[in-house]
């Protein structure tokens, strides 16, 4: 496998599960040392520990809630002790609130959501993009429901489209400095949030939702894998995207160019709040 990113130094947040973890574990395979910030410290330990077992690369867990500045500074300080610098950020960790119409939502969710989705995004980028001494690329995890509406997801997919417009605005911030911004919005990828407690079950679910179906979303008719959004944030991060910047791509199996077909009841979106990747 082409180690795209040797010799660097990824940050992945909310690296403990789902899309983070995937992503953790791809860019070590691609040759970078890794960073899982996760505000689950067992959820980080164990993607540090299955990066260095599978990959042989060195991966580090840090403990941080991405809403608190405090604890982002504290991990930019431990991320430039350890290694000095970094050169991919990949703004990840995000969580939802229990789907509902503007009309119902109430303070204490939009200040939850906004201030891990957004100003997590915002604080993560103040704090780490300045270690990027020599360059390097940021990619933002945004989602395709900033481009297409469903119903009772306005709060989620707000902080979404935010992310996607502070993404442009900080490739125009950072040009100068040889640093590259992009984001990817992927559609419905199957990860620990949706799967069911039993093994057996959480087996059957996740090869059912990842193989086309009839009634799946989009032009693939279904969901992803994790690993099929880190593969695209892999490229983002190294020298192959070099003339990639200002972007947001789609990793959605076509839902947004066909809309989204509410068939799998618009994502299954009754689940309550949780961390989204």
């Amino acid at each position: 496998m082409s180690e795209r990113l040797s010799g660097r130094v990824a940050v992945v947040t909310g690296g403990g599960n789902g899309i983070g973890a995937a992503t953790c574990l791809r860019l070590a395979e691609a040759g970078a040392s890794v960073v899982a910030v996760d505000r689950d410290a067992e959820a980080a330990e164990s993607t540090a520990e299955t990066v260095e077992t599978e990959t042989g690369r060195r991966a580090l867990a840090v403990t941080a809630d991405v809403s608190e500045e405090a604890q982002v500074r504290r991990t930019a300080e431990t991320v430039e002790a350890e290694f000095g610098g970094v050169d991919v950020l990949v703004n990840n960790a995000a969580v939802r609130v229990e789907p509902r119409p503007v009309t119902e939502a109430d303070e204490e969710s939009w200040d939850r959501i906004i201030s891990v989705n957004v100003m997590g995004v915002a604080f993560c980028s103040k704090h780490l993009v300045p270690l990027m001494d020599e360059g390097g690329a940021v990619v933002n995890v945004a989602s395709n429901g900033a481009a297409v509406a469903r119903p009772n997801w306005s709060q989620y997919d707000a902080t979404k489209g935010a992310i996607v417009s502070m993404t442009k605005d900080m490739a125009c911030d950072h040009a100068a400095d040889g640093i590259r911004v992009n984001a990817v919005s992927p559609g419905w990828v199957i990860t620990e949030y949706h799967l069911p407690d039993d093994e057996d079950e959480a087996r059957r679910f996740f090869e059912e939702r990842t193989t086309p179906h009839p009634d799946g979303p989009g032009v693939l008719k279904r969901a992803a894998e994790p690993r099929e959004v880190a593969d695209v944030v892999s490229f983002l991060a190294s020298d192959e995207a070099s003339f990639v910047t200002a972007t947001n791509v789609p990793v959605d199996g076509g839902v947004a160019a066909v809309g989204k077909g509410l068939s799998w009841a618009a994502y299954e979106g009754s689940s309550a709040s949780d961390d989204a990747n």
